[in-house]
């Protein structure tokens, strides 16, 4: 009888239970993303440029 509840391996027969390295990595994955994205948001400008050229004096803003 086939059935698709069982692999043919009786290796992979057994439930999966993640280990606290499993745990760790899932973890520190999440971590180095979060990390990156604070890093892209403090790097990336918080003010437009268009507001910028407002602010400076010398800029020249072209009304429509």
């Amino acid at each position: 009888m086939v059935s698709l509840h069982r692999d043919f391996l009786t290796s992979s027969w057994g439930m999966y239970y993640p280990t606290r390295w499993d745990w760790m990595t899932y973890i520190g994955t999440i971590g180095m993303f979060l990390a990156a994205m604070f890093l892209f948001l403090r790097i990336l400008p918080a003010i437009s440029i268009f507001e910028m050229r407002t602010l400076l004096p010398e800029a020249e803003v072209k009304a429509e």
